[in-house]
């Protein structure tokens, strides 16, 4: 049965809050919603249809409208809504939910040292920070100059000191910063695996081809993004891989090409993954790899979404709210510089 116990028991820790879940999730924006802001002349306009969903009367209190204020406003719904879940979640969903903010704290923490090490302000740098990724002491990391000071400093004692323990202490120049932010991926994505694993049930079904999808899309990214990098040897680039997902079996081949005919026929065996490769366009946005990635994942998060007794979807709304309010960023700069060309190239969550 797993942590989470049997339907019964997880009707009465969860059910309710699942059920709030859901009601959230139909709250997305449809098809319908996004041909209205889209044919928005202004920001104004862009406000008056968004007060017919349930965004409501989110920006009443702005004088003064933009797209990094109706981006702030909207990601804060979002924050409010799963602090809310978060604050009502009995244990093991509360731990759960707080690896749904460590993404975002890792994320941070590479963000401050990154801004730090460029001369930037240290409150510059934390107002930046998304606020899914807050924790207490945050702000004295841009004291740190490698990774030992880094972990003496906060991170031993944070909750995501756990992701920097098998990082190697480099400093944090330009190669070694991307080095780091894929090794703390790959080690975050595999102790939340496990994590879901131990909780067991419906939530490790749906999780684990959520979190293997993930870390495949990472693996693929990550190959192509390293085609060429003399300075990452094929070895280091291997260590970079999760051992989750499908592709777990052909990390060796992975890490030894360069160009996309390889990686297209060692893809080959995965027909999902193939699919996303077979026909990339470097010249085509639309066609991008990162809008395939995206696409494929939209469909798992909807689905998630479709199944019940299961924390996948609380993970799943997270996701799909966050890609709305990028979406809004999106329309919302396409309106103010007038690129109506390029305002529907958002990403489609409901295509009806």
């Amino acid at each position: 049965m797993g942590l989470t116990g049997d339907l019964w028991t997880f009707n009465v820790g969860c059910g309710g809050l699942e059920a709030i879940v859901h009601g959230l999730a139909n709250g997305l924006l449809r098809q319908e919603d996004y041909h209205n802001i889209t044919q928005c002349d202004s920001l104004e306009d862009m406000k008056l249809h968004l007060a017919g969903t349930d965004y409501g009367q989110f920006l009443q209190n702005e004088a003064t409208l933009s797209s990094k204020v109706i981006t702030e406003r909207a990601l804060d719904r979002l924050v409010n809504d799963f602090k809310w879940l978060r604050a009502n979640a009995p244990w093991p969903l509360g731990e759960f939910l707080d690896y749904i903010t460590y993404e975002y704290m890792i994320a941070n923490v590479l963000k401050l040292i990154s801004g730090a090490r460029s001369g930037k302000g240290t409150l510059e740098l934390l107002q930046k920070t998304h606020p899914l990724g807050q924790f207490e002491g945050i702000g004295a990391l841009t004291a740190a100059q490698n990774i030992d000071d880094l972990y003496d400093l906060v991170l031993g004692d944070s909750p995501i000191g756990k992701f920097f323990q098998r990082t190697d202490r480099t400093d944090f120049d330009e190669f070694s910063m991307e080095y780091i932010r894929s090794l703390l991926h790959k080690n975050y994505l595999e102790h939340f695996y496990k994590f879901c694993e131990e909780i067991g049930g419906d939530t490790w079904m749906v999780m684990k081809d959520l979190l293997e999808f993930e870390a495949d899309r990472f693996v693929v990214t990550l190959t192509r993004n390293t085609y060429g990098v003399k300075e990452l040897q094929k070895d280091e680039r291997k260590k970079l891989f999760p051992e989750v997902g499908q592709l777990v079996t052909v990390h060796e081949d992975l890490a030894n090409i360069d160009d996309d005919d390889a990686l297209k026929d060692k893809l080959r065996p995965f027909p999902d993954l193939y699919a996303l490769v077979q026909d990339l366009s470097m010249d085509d946005p639309a066609n991008s790899l990162e809008n395939k990635f995206m696409e494929k994942s939209v469909q798992l998060h909807k689905d998630s979404l479709q199944r019940q007794f299961h924390y996948g979807s609380f993970f799943s709304l997270v996701k799909l709210r966050e890609l709305e309010v990028n979406n809004l960023m999106w329309i919302a700069e396409c309106i103010i510089q007038n690129h109506r060309h390029r305002i529907n190239e958002y990403v489609n969550i409901f295509e009806a």
